[in-house]
Formats: structure tokens, sequence, C-alpha cells
């Protein structure tokens, strides 16, 4: 049996802040705030006897996107009048960590990797581009019926917020939103908030920013605040949870890259190419409980194994195409990491092909 949606939404989990952007919509437009916090289920602001939850549940955030709507104007995007009450720190501490991070990039990154912290209905993964910059490919987990276009828009739109912070005059190059278009005389209102081309009809939900946008610093960043704030993240995450687009992968990704261009790339280049400083290359990898060095290992001795299963290359040959100087200290590493030698791991292949071609 499958649980209900209902179900569904109640196990999902928001940070409060989010009732006080509908409670500052109606009070905008004049609606009856002090019912806000009543029609979602929760105790009055000001109740003494019963203290205001940390979190409200997805039942709870879908009524106040309701409420939302129901006071929003007529003839305007409601997503983009609901970001004009949405400022990061809504998000909590993941929002008040995303502008203490010294670069865009730190902050994007800081903001993917908690970001199910604060809204667990979306996944998202960040995708290099060749010029260096990035596109977060933003996945959808949970049916928000019937606002599920209408959060879609927000979560990339919360992204856009931080341009106040930013030293960079163009922030996103594209966004894409999968469903359609609004209204033709509302077309000019998105690509003005997001000060870019916006695509609807998209094959994806999403956003890119350029290399140079990566890189320029936040006016608001502090090291100590931010290593604070995300120390308290960690302690928050569920153990065992999975990150939403880990450190891990992307260096993996651009240490592949690199040996497939005969050349392994050196940890300054890395960090380039992710958009981060050093020290925050190496500190991400710490708390995913490894290096540099060890995934350089790692991918050289993976390419290896194809290498060696795909191709009749001579062990020596193999050893310098995955940047070993000599055969000897490559057999070393290879059977340290596989439990057998490169020779070993050739004859267990021939041994299981003559055995398959022998029952065939």
């Amino acid at each position: 049996m499958h649980p209900s949606p209902h179900r569904l939404l109640q196990a999902l989990h928001f940070p409060i802040q989010y009732i006080e952007i509908t409670e500052s919509l109606l009070r905008a437009r004049g609606g009856d705030v002090a019912s806000v916090r009543q029609q979602c289920g929760l105790p009055a602001l000001h109740d003494a006897s019963a203290p205001q939850p940390d979190r409200i549940d997805g039942r709870q955030l879908q009524k106040a996107m309701e409420i939302t709507r129901d006071h929003c104007l007529p003839g305007q995007p409601i997503s983009l009048q609901v970001l004009e009450h949405f400022p990061l720190t809504a998000h909590g501490m993941l929002g008040m960590l995303t502008i203490a991070c010294g670069t865009l990039g730190e902050a994007l990154d800081a903001a993917l990797q908690y970001h199910a912290l604060v809204m667990p209905v979306f996944d998202m993964r960040r995708e290099r581009l060749p010029d260096g910059g990035a596109t977060v490919v933003i996945e959808q987990l949970a049916d928000f019926s019937p606002f599920n276009e209408g959060l879609a828009e927000l979560v990339v739109g919360t992204f856009r917020n931080i341009a106040p912070y930013t030293t960079t005059s163009k922030l996103l190059t594209e966004v894409s939103f999968p469903h359609a278009p609004p209204p033709a005389a509302q077309l000019a209102d998105y690509e003005r908030f997001f000060q870019a081309p916006v695509r609807f009809n998209a094959p994806y939900l999403g956003f890119s920013v350029s290399a140079e946008a990566l890189r320029s610093p936040l006016s608001t960043g502090n090291r100590a605040t931010r290593d604070s704030l995300e120390a308290l993240l960690r302690r928050q995450a569920p153990e065992g949870a999975p990150r939403a687009t880990p450190v891990t992968q992307r260096v993996k990704q651009v240490v592949a890259d690199g040996m497939r261009k005969g050349a392994l790339p050196q940890a300054m280049r890395v960090a380039d190419l992710l958009a981060m400083s050093q020290r925050t290359l190496s500190r991400h990898l710490q708390d995913e409980g490894t290096t540099l060095s060890r995934i350089v290992e790692q991918v050289r001795i993976e390419h290896a194994e194809r290498l060696l299963l795909g191709s009749r290359k001579p062990v020596q040959e193999v050893a310098r195409q995955v940047g070993f100087t000599d055969a000897s200290s490559f057999s070393r590493a290879f059977r340290r990491a596989t439990g057998l030698t490169p020779m070993a791991l050739r004859e267990q292949r021939t041994t299981t092909e003559t055995t398959e071609s022998g029952v065939a």
C-alpha cells in the first residue's frame, strides 16, 4: 500500500520562517495577518502557553501557499509577488550561511549541500559547463498540487535573491521551467526579475550561472561566521543522509576528464574548475571523508582496470597512461586497491571467458 499524498506531505518539514513570508505579504495587502497561523494549525504568535514550533510540515506549507495565492494581485505572476517578501534569512541558518560564504560559487555549494533541510520537495545537482560555469538541475520529489509550478518558480527565484549580496552585474545566464508559459503580458516580468532569458516548456527545471559569477565575492562573506553556521547545519543533517551533489563526485569527474585528456589536474586547477578556493575544496572533501589524493588514486585505478580489460596494451603502457612512472609502483598500487595484480586481473578475465565459452 502506498502512503497517501496527505501523509507524504505530513512527513516533509520546512522552516517555520516560511509562515512569515505569508504574513509579510498579507500585511502588505491589508489582510488578516493574525489569522495565518491559526489557519495553518499553529499556535498564535504571542501565546505564551503554546510556544511556536521550529518547523512546519508540508500540509501547513501548502495551506500557507493557499492563503498567499488568495491575497496576490491579479495580472501579476504570483511567484514574483511572493519573492518580494522572501528574504534569504527565511531559509534560517542555511540562508545566513549562503550570504556568509566568500564567493557565489561557495554559496551555491552550501545551498546544494544542505537544501534538503529547508526544501525537501526537490533534489538538486550541479553540472559543470564547458566554460567553467554551472547548470543547476532541479528535480521535484513530492507532489505539491496545485502549487507545483509556483513552488518550482520560487525555488529558482530564491537563488536569484542572493543578487544584492554579490559584486557581479549578471547573476544568471538562463532560467528554465518545464511548465507552460504564463500569459504573454507577464513574460517580461520574469525576465526583468531574473535579469536573464527565461525558457518555459524547457526539458528540465533549473538555472545556469557563468564562471565569472561563480568566482565573484559576496559583500557579506565572513569566514568565521560561515564555519560556525556550517557546523550547526552539519549537526542538523540526518545521520547518513545523502548529499544532493557531493563535491567528491564532481572532483572525480574533473580528474577523470583530465586523465582522458592525458593530464591529471593539480589541486589549484580542480578548485578553479569547481569555482572554489583550495581551502574550501579541501574542507568539503574532508567533510565527505576523503581527500583529493585519494580521489586521484581511485580514478587512476578505475581507468587502469578499463584499459587492462578493454585492450591488449602492456602493463607498462597502462601504468604510463594512468600517471605512474613505472610498472612496479603501478602494480603495488593496483593490488592495494583491488586485491589483484594487473596481470592477475587479466588472467581472471581470460579464465572467465574460457569457462563461459565452454558452457556455451
